[in-house]
């Protein structure tokens, strides 16, 4: 590792000084150096120190493999090229106190999904997101000054870019700075945290209906029903406690309850989860009374599947020749 003689600046970062997939920066460094991190592809994560104002151009240009990166307070700016064809960057935080996003900043890379700008930040650079393909939401913060036409070019998955204001002349203000194939992607932060909201409402239902658990039909509808069931449920006071139930079927909490701890599990609400993604994102108060609709009726459709195919595995019961015993641990009541 390459130190400027006042101990404040690192120069140059080799392959043999990261360890693990991270780097270690000396005590006292308070500026990355011009192409200090340049092309180190065992470099997967990093987080810089507090102290840490200043970072140079292509300073992690090429880091082909770095995934995870956090900032230090006092960054002002992120310069030309800083992490230029970071391909494989996926998480990024940015601490509040930047201003500028300059010129190529970020560009090619492809694997940044989301991004949050913070606060302060006034100007955004020429194809600084340039080429970030997988780029699908990103969310700009009120008072931005500047935006050049070309920031977001060839951001070809770029679907929505959420303004974090409520105020109707600053949202405008802001969505003109855009080149105008871009302004329809606009959208305020409240109407992102309604629909972000009704989403999860609406899924929700579909954990909210037993049916939707692929337990539930061998437990409900067919021969081998479960004549005892033993449930260990916490009282008031946290001591667990057992309690025996006679049933021909399981109790419907007791799949509500499963269907809450493994959400991913359940292939209902997956299949709604993946089609809702398939619907476009309202950016209107008028376009998101259709979503609601829309919403409605695509969840309640799932639901009734699920009921419809658990109704179709139906079969006469038979009498049990012995006790069963299930322990199944319910929620607290």
């Amino acid at each position: 590792m390459q130190v400027s003689s006042d101990g404040q600046t690192l120069i140059r970062v080799s392959e043999s000084d990261i360890v693990d997939g991270s780097c270690q920066i000396c005590a006292g460094i308070t500026v990355i150096g011009d192409w200090a991190f340049k092309n180190c592809t065992n470099l997967q994560t990093i987080t810089l120190p507090v102290g840490v104002t200043d970072i140079g151009a292509y300073a992690f240009a090429g880091c082909v493999n770095l995934k995870t990166l956090t900032l230090s307070v006092g960054i002002t700016a992120i310069r030309t090229g800083t992490f230029f064809n970071c391909t494989n960057l996926e998480t990024l935080n940015l601490p509040a106190g930047i201003t500028a996003i300059k010129l190529g900043a970020f560009a090619g890379c492809v694997n940044l999904k989301t991004l949050n700008l913070p606060v302060g930040v006034t100007t955004i650079g020429q194809e600084a997101f340039g080429e970030c393909s997988s780029l699908q939401r990103i969310t700009l913060p009120a008072g931005v000054r500047n935006i050049h036409h070309s920031a977001f070019l060839d951001c070809n998955s770029l679907a929505l870019i959420i303004i974090a204001s409520d105020d109707e002349t600053e949202i405008a203000r802001i969505t003109h700075l855009l080149p105008e194939e871009l302004r329809s992607k606009v959208i305020s932060k409240r109407l992102f945290d309604d629909v972000i909201h009704f989403q999860e409402q609406q899924l929700a239902k579909l954990l909210a209906t037993p049916q939707t658990n692929r337990l539930y039909s061998f437990f409900n509808y067919t021969s081998r029903c479960v004549p005892t069931a033993i449930l260990e449920v916490k009282n008031e006071q946290g001591v667990e406690e057992q309690k025996e139930q006679r049933c021909t079927k399981l109790p419907s909490d007791i799949f509500l309850h499963l269907n809450q701890l493994a959400s991913s599990d359940n292939r209902y609400y997956q299949y709604a989860q993946a089609a809702i993604k398939r619907i476009r994102f309202p950016t209107t108060a008028k376009e998101l009374e259709d979503y609601k609709t829309s919403l409605d009726k695509l969840v309640t459709q799932y639901i009734e599947k699920a009921m419809e195919q658990a109704e179709r595995f139906r079969v006469p019961k038979t009498p049990s020749m012995a006790k069963v015993e299930v322990t199944v641990c319910a929620p607290a009541v």
